[in-house]
């Protein structure tokens, strides 16, 4: 099957051992690529109970189907289990990586063991190599990447993640960063970065497969449907190619959905000068875009050619700690990036440190804190759950199974609530980008206010997005996209026949094997929830009550969970209780979130 079935690349730095094998079919076949591919490897690798920064944890890289072929599948995604939450972890990310790894026919590059020296891993024609990278070690990732990038595509990381800073993360090509501190998984095994230069044509079997569909007719077809979906789309077609994620910002803010201050205040009058407008009318920009991407999202500022921080960025060090220097903001994320930090993860700690200390963070102390952060220094590069831990404060972290939440703010976006609960990885929004529907409507408008049959379509949301990153698809194209014309991309494109339902339950079956995971791992039910602060009447000093003036800025959001009137809106805890237990239900497993036998015989996950 063309841009289907390639190699599996296993790397053992203990040993420095390499050895390649066919990929299973089987395996492609129940999990795809990508994230399932992925997450599948991990589970049969790995003992859940493993310690994250030992030896014994993969790292996984692996590319997709569509990779590199399709209309924003130019992918790939980083699979191992997580030192910041102790889950397992998944990474869809963007850059040349994913495209010059399928040009290599890899689907997984598995990476095992912890070299006696610092390395780097460089594939290309064919050929893998274990090489020094004693010059680069306590490079950060801009010069790291500088360096290597004359020999291909670069996933790197700082110095953050050779210090083994739990929210340290790969840099892909000095601009995509991920979360869940697999940058410190890396750090532990001493890999400084793998590089790669696809052959980008057909070679021997399982080489170089290039990007030519199976069926080139009807992939063009497939192709052409999908590009107008994305046309007619205005949240892709006008906000996100003409504003990037950056076009959020004030819509968010005008509804409340900013949270602010770690979570004790909801919006800012801040917001108007961080927003995508604000960004585009004052500055000169051109597009930066992934391979395959017709949108072009992200964008730098001409004169100076500085990535203009995303949605994330803007909110860590900008509307999160109400510090509305642009330019700050845009210091702060590049510091972010050259150490291989987590900014959401970074301006969360930040926000809980301003919080305790009582005080308003300028400028100056931010990049300073984070500095110290990317440098090993600072106890705040535990995250934010085991820093308040240390302090007494546990209670005010703002993060679920350990991963802190990002700038939507689920007391006014009820579905989101519940997939932070839910997810596998914490509070990551990109399981099940609820703010969609619940704010954008789309694919299809829902009621943010209530979790009344949420349970039921969330599961079909989280399904969906685990197929799409087990496609190598953007996390943005859920937009658009649904599960039939996935099936029609990769029936044109892969050869491989596979109904709209099934891949669905494909999608199930990631999903259900990420949760036998996180149970062996053992989490359990109680995990399963959110912090206290975002309950009603949850009695936290601040945090459910109004703090200033009664009448305040008209047009900023209210404090805490209380309305002006004085009506609560925190979310209910039976309501919340109720949607998690229907979701269960929902999901074949029983009152305790176990998947139940019946369930995992249907989705073949039964030993």
């Amino acid at each position: 099957m063309e841009n289907w079935t390639g190699k599996t690349v296993h790397v053992d730095l203990s040993s420095e051992s390499i050895r390649t094998s066919r990929t299973d079919g089987e395996l492609q076949d129940k999990f795809l690529g990508g994230r399932g591919l992925g997450v599948k490897l991990l589970f049969d690798l790995t003992d859940p109970g493993a310690d994250p920064l030992g030896p014994e944890n993969p790292l996984i890289f692996t590319s997709g189907p569509l990779t590199g072929l399709a209309p924003m599948a130019g992918r790939f995604v980083l699979t191992s289990k997580s030192p910041l939450t102790g889950t397992v972890f998944s990474w869809n990310a963007g850059g040349n990586f994913g495209q010059e790894l399928k040009k290599e026919g890899i689907d997984a590059l598995v990476v095992t063991g912890k070299a006696k020296k610092p390395v780097y891993i460089e594939l290309g024609e064919g050929n893998v190599a274990i090489k020094n990278a004693g010059k680069l070690w306590g490079k950060n990732t801009e010069e790291c990447t500088e360096i290597l990038g004359r020999k291909g595509s670069v996933a790197c990381i700082g110095r953050a993640g050779e210090k083994l800073v739990r929210i340290s993360s790969f840099v892909c090509d000095s601009i995509h960063s991920g979360r869940g501190g697999l940058g410190a998984v890396a750090g532990s095994k001493m890999l400084k970065a793998v590089v790669v230069k696809g052959k980008g044509s057909k070679g021997e079997e399982g080489e170089g497969k290039g990007f030519t569909p199976a069926d080139p007719e009807g992939f063009k077809e497939a192709e052409s449907k999908v590009l107008k979906l994305f046309e007619a789309n205005p949240v892709l077609s006008k906000g996100l190619a003409n504003y990037g994620t950056p076009v959020l910002v004030k819509l968010l803010n005008y509804l409340g959905l900013i949270p602010c201050r770690n979570f004790l205040k909801r919006g800012t009058v801040i917001a108007d000068r961080l927003s995508g407008e604000y960004i585009r009318a004052g500055f000169e920009l051109e597009k930066e875009s992934c391979p395959a991407c017709p949108l072009g999202c992200m964008h730098r500022i001409k004169s100076t050619k500085q990535l203009v921080p995303g949605y994330d960025g803007l909110w860590a060090f900008g509307l999160n700690l109400e510090n509305p220097d642009f330019e700050s903001v845009l210091r702060a994320s590049r510091i972010c990036t050259d150490y291989g930090l987590d900014p959401v993860s970074a301006g969360s700690v930040l926000g809980a440190y301003a919080e305790i200390e009582s005080c308003v963070l300028d400028s100056l102390k931010i990049e300073t804190l984070l500095l110290e952060i990317g440098e090993g220094q600072s106890e705040f590069g535990m995250g934010a759950l085991e820093y308040l831990s240390s302090r007494g404060r546990k209670e005010l972290s703002m993060a679920v199974k350990g991963l802190e939440m990002a700038g939507f703010d689920p007391r006014g976006i009820r579905g989101q609530a519940l997939a932070y609960a839910t997810s596998p990885h914490g509070a990551d929004y990109l399981t099940a980008f609820m703010v969609g529907p619940e704010v954008l409507g789309k694919p299809l408008g829902l009621d943010r206010l209530s979790l009344s049959g949420k349970a039921g379509l969330l599961q079909v949301f989280e399904n969906l997005t685990a197929v799409l990153d087990s496609l190598s698809l953007c996390p943005y194209s859920v937009f658009a996209l649904n599960e039939g014309t996935c099936s029609d991309l990769l029936l044109s494109a892969a050869g491989k026949q596979l109904s709209p339902a099934e891949l669905l339950k494909i999608g199930e079956r990631i999903w259900n094997l990420e949760r036998l995971f996180n149970l062996k791992a053992g989490f359990t039910r109680a995990d399963d929830t959110l912090p206290e602060r975002l309950l009603e009447n949850c009695g936290i000093i601040g945090g459910c009550k109004r703090n200033g003036d009664e009448e305040g800025d008209r047009n900023v959001a209210p404090e805490g969970n209380v309305t002006r009137e004085g009506k609560g809106t925190g979310i209910p805890l039976p309501e919340f209780e109720a949607a998690l237990l229907e979701y269960y239900h929902f999901r074949g497993w029983d009152d305790d979130g176990v998947p139940l036998v019946r369930k995992l015989e249907e989705l073949g996950l039964r030993s």
